[in-house]
């Protein structure tokens, strides 16, 4: 195991991804809303490959007065959709509204918003 003792977190984070199996997929936007105040999460979205399989991993969290932080973790699914959909559950769960959400562009842009369908 490779020591990382002295390098600062998000350098370490950087040196495990490149010499693990996982690597930064994509990223996106998703706008909720709970008790009348909107909140934009940014999701990045980790692939990790195994034999011929990839699965998608992605985190993200915000503060909420009454919580604290409240941590989203989505583990293994099989695409940017099925991110997606874990997310929102996640977030319908502790009480948000999904409003829309928007997806990074290979350039670095943000592409528009899309409007989720409600349940």
């Amino acid at each position: 195991m490779a020591d990382f003792s002295g390098l600062d977190l998000e350098t370490q984070r950087l040196q495990w991804v490149v010499l693990g199996s996982i690597r930064e997929f994509n990223r996106f936007q998703l706008e909720a809303s709970k008790l009348g105040r909107s909140v934009i999460f940014q999701v990045t979205v980790f692939e990790r490959k195994e034999r011929s399989k990839s699965r998608l991993y992605a985190e993200t969290q915000c503060y909420d007065p009454l919580q604290y932080i409240i941590q989203f973790v989505i583990r293994d699914a099989p695409d940017m959709d099925g991110v997606i959909e874990s997310f929102t559950a996640q977030l319908n769960h502790r009480g948000f509204t999904p409003l829309c959400y928007r997806l990074k562009n290979d350039n670095g842009t943000w592409a528009g918003w899309n409007t989720l369908e409600m349940a």
